[in-house]
């Protein structure tokens, strides 16, 4: 076998890449829907499994399909519908998830304040209200955020902790319409489904942990948030601008 040959071989995945991409935006496999088995698939394009998983690999790392252990090989859907990249004040999970979120339970308590939640929030405060929330896409867990709000908070804005709706309306989106300045940190974390307590939402621990603190013109935090995100199942996107 001379050099060219094997030149040959190694791209030969580009070319099966190219044949499914444009299979994907043509419609041939719609959003949502599961490929065909790799060995059908294969069969289909006459190449090897091998070949074709490294086409399915490159099509995974652009965001167009999405391995599902278990199950196969499933059509993302566009993200057209998306909030913009985080260079926005707007909610992480539902920026980042590459699931569709369509379901949120909501837990919360009042405990008083501790060393780390008052150097968290920059101030001291007496009690806090903590939140749990857990988000699922077509009842598959999806995401994990925990929420700390200062009473200052709950009580400037007269949030009624008694109407679960409007406590989750407030935390999921009225708190974003109502902050103009947030800091974020974006780290890597094993910690998600430690986090997440009795709903695991991976079975693998490898997750995005969004640090989140909300500013609304005032020197302290109305509210932190830490979002976990399994990297299997999110995309970080900044929109940069010059």
């Amino acid at each position: 076998m001379d050099k060219f040959s094997v030149i040959e071989k190694e791209f030969k995945f580009v070319t099966v890449y190219n044949q499914l991409f444009k299979m994907i935006k043509e419609g041939s496999f719609p959003e949502g829907s599961r490929l065909p088995s790799e060995p059908d698939l294969s069969k289909l394009l006459g190449v090897s499994r091998s070949t074709l998983r490294q086409a399915l690999a490159l099509l995974q790392d652009d965001g167009l399909v999405k391995n599902i252990r278990g199950k196969g090989n499933f059509i993302i859907k566009s993200h057209s519908d998306k909030p913009i990249g985080l260079e926005v004040i707007g909610h992480p999970v539902y920026k980042c998830s590459t699931d569709t979120i369509d379901d949120v339970k909501m837990q919360l308590r009042i405990e008083p304040s501790t060393d780390y939640i008052n150097q968290t929030l920059e101030r001291k405060t007496a009690a806090v209200v903590l939140i749990d929330r857990w988000y699922t896409s077509h009842n598959n867990p999806a995401a994990y955020s925990f929420t700390i709000f200062p009473i200052e908070t709950i009580s400037k804005y007269n949030v009624d902790l008694n109407n679960h709706d409007k406590v989750l309306k407030f935390v999921e989106k009225e708190i974003y319409e109502i902050c103009n300045n947030v800091l974020l940190e974006v780290k890597y974390s094993t910690a998600g489904n430690v986090s997440a307590k009795f709903s695991p939402i991976s079975s693998e621990n490898q997750f995005y942990l969004i640090q989140e603190t909300m500013y609304e013109g005032s020197e302290f935090p109305v509210v932190h948030n830490k979002h976990y995100l399994p990297i299997k199942s999110s995309s970080i996107e900044f929109h940069q601008k010059k």
